[in-house]
């Protein structure tokens, strides 16, 4: 089931550039964005300016970047059952070597309240607050999007028959992530290997309530080449997608590498402020109908401001709070499977057969703070068959934003404390503290405008001690 990603991507760009000039003709949906960035630092990129930026910033710690992109997004005010949307995004870097790549390049169509797309998009997945997270467990937006097929409904659709108080979305995709180094096998590399995903989430309490409590789950699995990597099975693609979608085990094996979270959730809005408090529990290893690994998973508690002060205001004001806390030490089956022994431990986002384990072009795809193994720092063990050297930690987050003097402050500080794997153990904790503060102002110069610039900091033993800063400027808006 290979993808022919060179012609879909050019497709892609044909079609949407052609549907943009006649979106210029009908309504104002044609949105724009860009950016231009310079930044330098005393050794790497620090953590937190590379991270959950959709594997788009340079690790070379000096570096300048650059990217545009044109969208056409759907009208809220057009009552057609049918409309479409898509877009370009085009991102440059020179540090110390150039790279330039297409982030998003996608086209959709919206059915009523079905979506369909196909292209690359900057997506995420799990119930966290979006805006400071640490980043979600299984789709955190850290590493590039990559091409793939999706039918959803990606707002929640109330229920009548509960009188709207019940609502639910969904989603269902298949993505291309291009070719394997194997781990144990056959051969030691597959041409093709794909990302299939699936979620569904419920919403009770009705769109206008106070209270809304939130619960689903999500599973995704990385899978390919299983005629190759062992023939004596005999899967043919399309036997290894069904059996890689349902969770089938063949010979004590699942088909597939796979991981996702079960997430529950309460919110309750009040006069001026909200408050929402969240918990993704992790499953792998045949774990999910057994209850297992308790501690392990993401907890989070946001409180945003929902009135906005007065715009002739400018003294200093809160208007975020988010704590988290993330636990991965445990990552034992305590029933596993069919009674194996090998499948007593787990191993989040490696998998015994993929090298890349969870990840695209080299960057995770579920949370930055479990990290590719060639960010940290040299000294530490590690594996070359695990894509991460360090999945066992307990991470303590904090993310605030506040208004001051027309400028808007952004705060995230991350304290980990790392044991490594259980392949690639350290020894003992190695302890880690990054910190970003980002200030960012719009201007009149240009309409739609905004200068920023932030500082970033890595002190610790898990990566190499950094300091950087970066500053830009950023314009955005639709074209009438």
């Amino acid at each position: 089931m290979p993808f022919p990603v060179c012609q879909i991507r050019f497709c892609l760009i044909l079609c949407i550039s052609c549907f943009a000039f006649t979106a210029f003709s009908q309504d104002s949906t044609l949105y724009y964005k860009g950016s231009i960035t310079a930044a330098g630092a005393t050794g790497r990129t620090p953590f937190w300016q590379y991270a959950n930026q959709h594997g788009s910033v340079p690790l070379d710690g000096n570096f300048g970047l650059a990217d545009v992109g044109i969208y056409k997004i759907y009208n809220p005010n057009n009552p057609r059952t049918f409309q479409w949307s898509g877009g370009i995004q085009g991102i440059g870097s020179y540090g110390k070597s150039g790279n330039a790549f297409l982030s998003d390049a996608y086209l959709a169509a919206k059915i009523n309240v079905f979506e369909i797309l196909a292209g690359q998009k900057r997506m995420v997945t799990g119930l966290m607050d979006t805006t400071m997270t640490s980043g979600s467990l299984s789709m955190a937006g850290n590493s590039r999007p990559f091409p793939r097929v999706q039918i959803a409904i990606p707002k929640y659709f109330p229920l009548f028959f509960t009188n709207n108080f019940v609502a639910f979305k969904f989603s269902y995709s298949d993505g291309y992530l291009g070719s394997s180094r194997i781990n144990y096998g056959s051969v030691n590399w597959i041409p093709n290997s794909y990302f299939h995903h699936k979620s569904l989430y419920f919403r009770i309490g009705g769109k206008q309530d106070h209270y809304k409590i939130y619960a689903g789950v999500n599973h995704q699995a990385v899978w390919g080449g299983e005629a190759e990597t062992t023939p004596l099975r005999k899967l043919d693609p399309p036997t290894a997608y069904l059996y890689t979608i349902i969770g089938k085990t063949v010979d004590y094996r699942k088909i597939g590498n796979h991981f996702g979270t079960v997430d529950i959730g309460g919110e309750w809005k009040g006069k001026n402020w909200s408050y929402f408090i969240y918990r993704q529990n992790i499953y792998e290893t045949g774990s999910l109908f057994k209850i297992i690994n308790y501690t392990d998973g993401l907890n989070g508690v946001s409180v945003k401001r929902l009135k906005p002060l007065p715009k002739s205001k400018t003294y200093f004001a809160f208007q975020s709070f988010l704590l988290e806390v993330l636990g991965t030490q445990n990552q034992i089956n305590k029933n596993p499977l069919s009674g194996l022994a090998i499948f007593e431990s787990g191993n989040y986002y490696n998998s015994y057969l993929f090298n890349r384990g969870w990840s695209y072009y080299g960057s995770g795809i579920g949370t930055p703070l479990i990290p590719n193994a060639g960010n940290t720092r040299e000294e530490l063990p590690w594996s070359k068959s695990e894509f991460t050297n360090n999945n066992r930690l307990w991470a303590f987050h904090t993310g605030i934003t506040a208004t001051w003097m027309n400028l808007r402050l952004a705060f995230k500080g991350t304290y980990s404390r790392n044991s490594g794997t259980f392949i690639s153990d350290f020894g003992s904790v190695k302890q880690q503290a990054s910190v970003i503060l980002n200030v960012e102002k719009n201007i009149k110069v240009l309409k739609g405008s905004t200068v920023f610039t932030s500082i970033s900091s890595d002190f610790g033993d898990l990566y190499e001690n950094s300091t950087g800063i970066m500053i830009g400027f950023r314009k955005s808006g639709f074209i009438d």
